[in-house]
């Protein structure tokens, strides 16, 4: 079985950030809790795996002593640090900050312009 290793970015309320790797002894424990359920299963409940996954691994490497409900109560997210946030800027701005609907200056068209009328 290969290695299970789930990088994750950690955010709570006080502004703290982590970053942490959930490993298999983290996936293990998740499995066996009453609302767990099989890592291969884990798209039943991908929110909750991750911010448990968070939890354990940040417990485990004395990063928190909060309990998991207490944790929960005051973890915004956790996911892949991958992954840019999603309207970092405000709504409609995605988190590159680049505006889709504006506009650069028109390139210069190969075609000649009307120019004037010419009177005939």
């Amino acid at each position: 079985m290969p290695a299970v290793l789930v990088e994750l970015h950690v955010e709570m309320e006080d502004g703290t950030t982590h970053d942490v790797v959930a490993d298999q002894r983290d996936v293990a424990k998740w499995e066996i809790q009453d609302f767990g359920c099989p890592f291969a299963d884990i798209d039943a409940r991908p929110h909750l795996a991750l911010r448990w996954l968070a939890w354990s691994a940040l417990s485990r490497r004395g990063l928190t002593t909060l309990s998991w409900p207490d944790f929960d109560a005051v973890c915004i997210e956790a996911g892949d640090p991958g992954e840019p946030k999603k309207e970092a800027d405000g709504p409609g701005v995605p988190a590159d900050g680049v505006d889709p609907g504006l506009t650069g200056p028109s390139a210069p068209t190969s075609s000649p312009s009307p120019g004037a009328l010419v009177n005939r």
